[in-house]
């Protein structure tokens, strides 16, 4: 038998270690605390405690490693409420636009039609119509096949300076559709300076 082996199976026979009792300050007969008297006549004076509290902010329950989503209040409580309720975006599109709020990362959003379809319980060829009828509302816009972007004046997953961002960088894009900044217009009856 090797000695690695042999070592292993004396370690195996051995019992266990006692459990070490917590190190608590050793204290001299007055009660003063040792290691301060020592530290106090090495040191360059008297040894001063300090202490710090320190506040950390709670991680909310639905935030995750790459923050949240933010949605506009205004968009939730005057916009989307109307356009349901007069027939100006079906259920079906405001389900798909949920969803891709939902999905986005600092506003983009790479997914296929047979993913949001699987997650919504609808039919995969419905999607795309529904797609595009949010693009034409400007509330999404097609980039690619399968990619896509969220109007940042809607809801925006990211900080303040992220969403700033990519306004800019979307307002350079000078599009004729003016994305981000105007909504299609069935929708004009809400002023852009409202929703973001």
């Amino acid at each position: 038998m090797n000695a690695a082996a042999e070592s292993l199976r004396a370690w195996r026979a051995s019992p266990p270690p006692k459990k070490q009792k917590p190190i608590r300050p050793v204290r001299a007969d007055d009660g003063t605390d040792l290691a301060r008297m020592i530290a106090e006549q090495f040191g360059k004076g008297p040894v001063h405690e300090v202490k710090a509290v320190v506040y950390r902010r709670p991680p909310h329950d639905m935030l995750g490693a790459d923050g949240y989503s933010l949605v506009s209040n205004y968009f939730l409580r005057r916009v989307l409420p109307y356009c349901l309720m007069h027939s100006i975006i079906s259920k079906l599109q405001a389900a798909v636009l949920s969803n891709i709020i939902g999905r986005q990362k600092k506003g983009k959003i790479d997914v296929t039609h047979s993913e949001i379809a699987a997650e919504l319980g609808v039919n995969r060829t419905s999607i795309g119509s529904a797609l595009d009828a949010l693009c034409d509302k400007n509330l999404i816009r097609k980039v690619k096949r399968s990619s896509y972007q969220l109007n940042p004046r809607v809801a925006y997953n990211g900080n303040g300076q992220e969403q700033h961002d990519f306004l800019a960088e979307l307002r350079a894009l000078a599009l004729e559709s003016s994305f981000p900044d105007e909504l299609a217009p069935e929708l004009t009856l809400f002023s852009s300076t409202e929703l973001g």
